[in-house]
């Protein structure tokens, strides 16, 4: 039993810091994202309270029976705002009147304070048992708590189910088992209403014993749990999948970002970016080595243009490896050129994208693709492996 409520406990928590960001990027002024974010709090926080070690520990700093008021409180009012939200009607107002939701959580809240604060201190700390349902407060406690559960646990499996026809197919899913289990945990609490007032149904020896629900209900909340987990899951799949892509990237521009680094240092305006950005490598740091690799492919423009004339053969841009050897041979005349005099005077724009839109620079993706492609080239011409990046000798009459 605890270990399932330790998985809802952390997957509804999960859920909370999933919302987060998109939160404090809006600086808390997103109201349906809000609703969300303080729903997944409040229930996660009011299951894990519910837990007996933490409930026992937290009455005894306090008195007997806070946490049962407490953890009725965070899930009831967590369960009006998911409502809310599914709705698409946030609470936008702290004065009445208050969507129907919020004033029926208010109404069966403050009954429930009422009737603890009737209760004498031995029976505030009460179960669904025999020996506690005997006393008419401690059912009505339960009856307006179950009344509540009830009508959120419809009201939202519906409104999910409602949802589910609009989106994409992750979103239809996910709905879909999140309606399920709300209507699996409205059918606990349909039970729960029965047991506690048909003094019948909790002898020994019944079909269908307290228990044997409870744990029901536990299986259904995981489900509401692994309903609303999903789109986080998938978009830390997607993350991580674009940290890989990225870092792949980044790492394939090595080869020529470093040898045109080497004769144009000038190119990286500041090296601790790199180093702040070691590992987890973004879409920013990929096009800030691309676009270093551009410029300092135009900056050897000149060269790139007196090596295409000495070549044995017109060099065309479909060949990767033909373009790695004019590089490469564009390198060598540089360090020539530059100890021996200047630039040639022309210049030529080498691997230009082949797309639509490819001069004008839409075509970024296309273009990172063949800079990584021609990098990889430069790699395998690179003999010996090692810190001197020499380079084979081009053949089949390229260079």
């Amino acid at each position: 039993m605890i270990a399932l409520n330790l998985v809802t406990i952390a997957t509804l928590f999960s859920g909370a810091v999933w919302t987060m960001p998109g939160l404090i990027q809006r600086r808390l002024r997103d109201p349906m994202r809000l609703h969300l974010f303080l729903a997944l709090v409040l229930m996660s926080s009011g299951n894990l309270l519910a837990l007996e070690p933490v409930l026992h520990l937290v009455d005894d700093l306090t008195f007997e029976g806070f946490s049962k008021i407490v953890y009725n409180a965070e899930v009831m009012t967590g369960l009006a705002l998911m409502v809310g939200f599914l709705r698409e009607r946030p609470l936008r107002r702290l004065m009445p009147p208050w969507p129907w939701e919020i004033g029926a959580c208010f109404i069966c809240l403050t009954a429930m304070v009422l009737v603890s604060a009737l209760l004498p201190a031995s029976l505030r700390s009460h179960t669904l048992t025999s020996a506690y349902l005997v006393d008419w407060r401690v059912r009505t406690f339960y009856d307006f708590g179950n009344f509540y559960l009830l009508f959120g646990y419809v009201a939202s499996a519906a409104l999910a189910q409602r949802q589910a026809r609009r989106g994409g197919p992750l979103r239809r899913i996910s709905l879909v088992i999140v309606s399920v289990g709300l209507g699996a945990l409205a059918l606990t609490c349909i039970f729960r209403f029965l047991w506690v007032n048909l003094p019948a149904l909790r002898k020994p020896g019944q079909l269908i014993e307290y228990p044997d629900v409870f744990f029901f209900g536990q299986i259904a909340a995981v489900l509401v749990c692994v309903g609303l987990a999903l789109p986080f899951f998938f978009s830390v799949v997607n993350a991580v999948r674009d940290i890989v892509d990225h870092h792949l990237q980044f790492r394939g521009l090595e080869e020529l970002w470093r040898r045109l680094v080497g004769v144009y240092p000038e190119l990286v305006l500041d090296r601790r970016h790199y180093r702040r950005r070691a590992f987890f490598m973004n879409s920013l740091s990929v096009y800030r080595r691309y676009v270093e690799c551009r410029d300092g492919l135009t900056r050897l423009g000149p060269y790139l243009h007196l090596a295409s004339q000495e070549a044995a053969k017109p060099v065309s841009q479909d060949d990767l490896r033909a373009s790695a050897c004019l590089v490469a041979h564009a390198l060598r005349l540089q360090g020539d050129r530059e100890r021996g005099g200047g630039p040639p005077a022309d210049a030529v724009f080498v691997l230009a994208p082949l797309g639509e839109h490819s001069i004008d620079g839409h075509d970024y993706e296309e273009d990172l693709g063949t800079l990584v492609q021609l990098s990889r080239e430069l790699r395998t011409m690179r003999t010996p492996p090692g810190p001197d990046w020499a380079v084979a000798s081009c053949t089949d009459g390229h260079v």
